[in-house]
């Protein structure tokens, strides 16, 4: 699982050519590894094996009947640390069932070969520990934000870490993220050089349901807690990272700042077939799209307040979204429109006001 200096690193876009030479890359820089530590032999063995299989299912997947624009689809979302997110990628291509089926086939073995893959990374700290520092305190040398995958943002979460101190060598990193519910997840990144005084990110997927189970996550849902662990030669430490409400209503405020709501109040109109209420026409800007929220409305004037709610599943931008009250529950035309926003798993609302003209 990569690291990177800045956001912009992180590969996307790929093509099916790039993905397999990566894939071939590791697979001979693996054979050529070899150590006295019979640890590091296993390890190596492990995951030679794992990626001689996965490359070998992704060349058959490759060279199967494609349905309908599936190629471009798993192009897409396929290099981002061990291959990417390759189950979403293949997952979200398939159409047409006959040719899919035979894609299926080779999915559950390269799956397979995935998540053996991922167990034996996560053997790394057992070799790391042995050529590890003393564990010291990281007070005044690693720096450490997260930020949670929310609506634009995402569907990655965010780590970023920043070494303050003189440049390390050989670094392990333990990331382990503790959700709301208790989910734990662990993920283990090495890093050859880390330079002084620079940052370090790495993203986290919440994964994909392929072929009825969820594979390729690697975070969890509300993250609560990161706990850290760096390993190497000549520095190591643990920090515990707290991911309040707080941090999280600070990331969601810092989104919403963009939010622009426009639109005009309905009034009460009667029809042929049925009249129409009164209620508000809204039209969302400034974001791409926001995600499940509860939208509230208070309709005021000089002597009346009346508050309707209502639940969307989500509203993208320049998305024309009409809000009309039940018949005889809004009885008064309003000067003012309330607006609030509120969001799952967080008590941040996002409010404006707009006046009815």
């Amino acid at each position: 699982m990569e690291m990177k200096s800045t956001p912009e690193q992180f590969q996307s876009g790929a093509t099916m050519a790039d993905i397999l030479a990566e894939g071939h890359s590791a697979i001979l820089s693996l054979r050529k590894l070899e150590s006295s530590d019979e640890d590091i032999n296993y390890i190596t063995a492990q995951g030679l094996s794992a990626f001689t299989d996965a490359v070998a299912h992704i060349e058959r997947i490759d060279e199967l009947p494609q349905p309908d624009d599936a190629t471009t689809v798993l192009i897409g979302s396929f290099v981002d640390g061990f291959f990417g997110n390759v189950e979403g990628g293949y997952n979200r291509g398939k159409e047409a069932e006959e040719k899919q089926s035979a894609i299926n086939e080779e999915l559950q073995p390269l799956l397979a070969a995935l998540a053996k893959g991922s167990a034996a990374q996560l053997l790394l700290p057992k070799v790391a520990e042995k050529f590890s520092a003393t564990f010291c305190d990281s007070s005044s040398r690693i720096f450490v934000d997260f930020d949670e995958a929310w609506g634009p943002f995402g569907p990655f979460d965010q780590l970023s870490m920043n070494n303050d101190g003189p440049a390390l060598e050989d670094c392990t990193i333990i990331v382990q993220l503790t959700g709301a519910n208790g989910e734990i997840r662990k993920n283990v990144h090495f890093v050859k050089q880390w330079p002084a005084r620079s940052w370090l990110g790495a993203r986290y997927h919440p994964g994909e349901t392929v072929l009825g189970r969820t594979t390729g996550r690697t975070s969890v849902a509300l993250v609560k807690q990161v706990d850290i662990t760096v390993m190497s030669p000549q520095f190591a430490t643990l920090i515990r990272y707290l991911y309040s409400d707080g941090e999280r209503e600070k990331d969601i405020a810092e989104i919403c700042q963009n939010i622009r709501i426009s639109g005009r109040y309905q009034p009460f109109q009667t029809g042929f077939l049925g009249n129409t209420q009164r209620g508000a026409v809204l039209v969302l800007d400034g974001v791409t799209f926001i995600p499940a929220c509860d939208v509230n409305l208070t309709f005021r004037n000089a002597v009346q307040t009346r508050s309707f709610r209502w639940k969307i599943d989500s509203w993208k931008n320049g998305e024309r979204k009409q809000f009309n009250t039940a018949e005889g529950q809004l009885t008064f035309e309003p000067h003012t429109i309330d607006i609030a926003l509120a969001f799952l798993g967080t008590s941040y609302k996002f409010k404006i006001s707009l006046p009815v003209r």
